[in-house]
């Protein structure tokens, strides 16, 4: 089955159980369930069974199991990951260690990022947004001259 494109933007609020909605267009890819754990930019992941699986493998291609690098790494991605399934609404319980992390206190932007899903705290994504788009086109100069 091939996995499908995560993409969009939508704004969800965290209820009083600290549960999110996944949004109704990207649900259908977590019918299995979802992983979450720390990301990247102060945001969380999310991602399918086997997305999750394909991230921890690619992570640690060409890493030895044996540099303090390569443990932390998994430690800081596998070690913080929490297992969830969706219930009968969509939502997902996300741990207050997470919530911490990412600096989520009730207003949230959840974005699809083609294999996975990043939860960001409202206004940290939109701060980063706005740094994004700024330096877009630079970047894309930047990664086309290598």
């Amino acid at each position: 089955m091939q996995r499908p494109v995560l993409v969009g933007e939508y704004e969800c609020t965290l209820d009083a159980k600290k549960r999110i909605a996944i949004p109704a267009r990207l649900r259908p890819a977590f019918s299995e369930g979802i992983y979450i754990t720390h990301g990247h930019e102060g945001c969380l992941a999310g991602f399918t069974p086997e997305g999750f699986a394909a991230f921890l493998e690619e992570q640690m291609r060409g890493l030895s199991p044996r540099s303090s690098k390569a443990r932390a790494l998994r430690r800081f991605t596998a070690g913080t990951a929490t297992f969830e399934q969706l219930d009968g609404q969509g939502r997902v319980t996300l741990p207050s260690r997470l919530l911490d992390f990412a600096g989520i206190t009730r207003e949230v932007t959840v974005v699809g990022v083609q294999d996975q899903i990043e939860i960001w705290d409202r206004a940290s994504w939109a701060e980063y947004l706005a740094r994004l788009e700024e330096e877009a086109d630079a970047t894309a100069d930047e990664l086309a001259s290598q």
